[in-house]
C-alpha cells in the first residue's frame, strides 16, 4: 500500500510545484492553432469576403468620377406595326399637272401617296458616346459613405478575429481540462487496483471475507465509468476545437499541459475597463457607422441646394442600310444641368432620416460603453471567484491527502474499516478533481476577462 500512496500523492505535489514556479507565457502550440484558425475558419473567411466586397464598393464609387465611353451598334429589321398615310400625291400632282400645261412640258413629274411606318425597317445606328460629370455632390459623399462603411466592416472583422482567438483558447483549455481529469481517474484506478490486490491477500490469509474484493471491483467499475464519460467529453471537445480551426473533426490535437500549470497575474478592473474602451473594435465600428450617417446628412443637404452639371456627346453613323456613306455620319455634343425643383419633401425626409440614424448610433455608443464596462466587471468578478475557489480546493486537497495517509496506515494495521479507506481515497480523488477543475476554471475565466478587455 506504500506504493499506492505514493502514486496518489506525486501528481498533486507536481501540480503544486508547477503552479508555484511556472510563469504565464504564450504557448507556441496554442498560438500556432490560433494562427491556423484565423487563416482557415469558415466564418472568418466569410467576414473577409464581406470586407473585400466593401473594398470593391469603394472602387466602384471612385470610378464614377471618371468619364464613361461606350460603343453601341444596332440594326433594326421590321415589318407591319403602326403607320400613317401621307397624301403627298394628292397634294402635289394637281400642281404638277397645271405647271406641265402652262409650260407645255412634262418636267414636273407626278408622285404617289406615301405610307410611313413608325417602325424603321433596315435601319442601323453605330456610335461612340461619352458622358462626364462636371459636378455631382452625390459622387463625393457616396465615396465617403463607402469608405466609412468599409472601416466599420474592417472593425467588425477585427472584433470577430479577437472573439475567435478567445473561442479557440477556451476550447483548447476545455480539452486539456478533460485530459487532466482523465489522468486523475486513471491514477485513482491504479490505486484501486493496488487495493484490490491487497484485499485479495487478506482473503487468502483468512483475515477478511470476499466482500472486500467485490467492493473494490465495484469502485473500479465506477472509475471505469467516469473515464468513459471523460473520453466522450474529450471527443466532443476535440471535435469542436477542430471545427473552429476548420480541420477534420477527428484530427489529433497537440497537447501543451504547461498551460494548466502556469501562474496568472492580478488584474485591476478599472484599468481593464479603460483598456476595453480603447481596444474593443466595436467602438471603431460604431464611430465609422456614425461618420457614414453624418456624411449621408451632408449628401442630402447638398442635393437640396446645389444642382448637378454634366457634359456628354456621341458620334457615329445612322441611316437605312449599312452604307457608312456621306449621308450617314453624325455627331452631337451636350451640356446639361439637373436640379430637383419639387420632390414632395423626399430629400428633406432623407436628411432627417440620416440625422436620426446618427443620433441612434451616438446612443448605441454610450450603451455599448456601459455594456462592455459591465462585461469586464462581471468577467473580473468571475475570475476572482475562480481564484478563490482554487485556493479553497487546494486547501481541501491538502486536508484530504493528510486524512488519507492516516486512514491508509490504520487500514494496513487492520484498525480501520474498508468503507473508511474508500471514503478517504474518494475524498482525495474528488479533491484532486476539484483542484484541477478549479484551476482550469481560473484559466478559462482569465481568457474570458482578456477577451472582454480586448487584450
Amino acid at each position: 500500500m506504500k506504493q499506492s500512496t505514493s502514486l496518489l500523492l506525486i501528481p498533486a505535489l507536481l501540480f503544486f510545484c508547477l503552479a508555484k514556479t511556472v510563469q504565464a507565457q504564450p504557448s507556441p502550440i496554442l498560438e500556432e492553432y490560433i494562427k491556423s484558425g484565423l487563416a482557415n475558419n469558415l466564418a472568418l473567411q466569410q467576414q473577409n469576403l464581406d470586407l473585400r466586397k466593401a473594398r470593391e464598393a469603394i472602387r466602384q464609387s471612385k470610378s464614377l468620377f471618371y468619364p464613361t465611353l461606350q460603343f453601341n451598334a444596332s440594326y433594326t429589321k421590321a415589318t407591319g406595326g403602326r403607320s400613317i398615310e401621307f397624301p403627298i400625291g394628292n397634294l402635289l400632282n394637281p400642281v404638277s399637272s397645271t405647271l406641265n400645261q402652262i409650260t407645255q412640258s412634262s418636267q414636273f413629274p407626278t408622285v404617289s401617296n406615301e405610307t410611313i411606318h413608325f417602325l424603321p425597317d433596315n435601319f442601323q445606328e453605330t456610335k461612340v458616346s461619352f458622358a462626364y460629370p462636371l459636378f455631382n455632390s452625390d459622387l463625393r459623399y457616396n465615396r465617403e459613405v463607402k469608405e466609412h462603411l468599409y472601416q466599420s466592416k474592417a472593425a467588425q472583422t477585427a472584433a470577430y478575429e479577437h472573439e475567435l482567438r478567445y473561442r479557440i483558447t477556451d476550447a483548447y483549455l476545455q480539452y486539456l481540462q478533460s485530459l487532466e481529469a482523465e489522468k486523475i481517474w486513471q491514477n485513482s484506478k491504479t490505486v484501486l487496483n493496488e487495493l484490490r490486490r491487497f484485499n485479495e491477500s487478506l482473503v487468502k490469509n483468512n483475515v477478511a471475507t470476499k466482500d472486500i474484493v467485490a467492493t473494490a471491483d465495484y469502485e473500479l467499475s465506477k472509475a471505469d465509468n467516469e473515464i468513459f464519460k471523460l473520453k466522450s467529453a474529450q471527443n466532443t471537445a476535440r471535435a469542436y476545437f477542430n471545427f473552429l480551426i476548420n480541420k477534420d473533426l477527428q484530427s489529433d490535437v497537440s497537447i501543451d499541459t504547461a498551460l494548466l500549470h502556469a501562474t496568472v497575474p492580478a488584474y485591476q478592473p478599472e484599468e481593464l475597463i479603460r483598456q476595453a474602451i480603447n481596444n474593443r473594435q466595436e467602438f471603431s465600428a460604431l464611430r465609422a457607422g456614425q461618420a457614414a450617417a453624418e456624411t449621408a446628412i451632408k449628401l442630402n443637404d447638398a442635393n437640396r441646394k446645389i444642382p448637378d452639371f454634366y457634359i456628354g456627346g456621341e458620334a457615329g453613323f445612322q441611316g437605312y442600310g449599312y452604307k457608312f456613306n456621306g449621308d450617314q455620319p453624325y455627331a452631337l455634343a451636350r451640356i446639361g444641368m439637373t436640379y430637383d425643383l419639387f420632390d414632395a419633401g423626399m430629400r428633406k425626409s432623407k436628411t432627417q432620416e440620416a440625422r436620426l440614424e446618427a443620433e441612434k448610433i451616438r446612443s448605441q455608443y454610450s450603451e455599448v460603453q456601459q455594456q462592455i464596462a459591465l462585461q469586464v466587471t462581471q468577467a473580473w468578478n468571475d475570475f476572482e471567484a475562480a481564484r478563490n475557489s482554487f485556493n479553497t480546493a487546494r486547501t481541501g486537497l491538502a486536508a484530504a491527502e493528510s486524512t488519507y495517509k492516516i486512514v491508509n496506515n490504520k487500514y494496513r494495521a487492520n484498525q480501520a474499516l474498508l468503507i473508511e479507506y474508500l471514503d478517504a481515497q474518494n475524498r482525495v480523488t474528488s479533491a484532486r478533481l476539484q483542484m484541477i477543475l478549479s484551476w482550469s476554471d481560473v484559466l478559462l475565466r482569465e481568457a474570458a476577462l482578456k477577451n472582454a478587455a480586448g487584450l
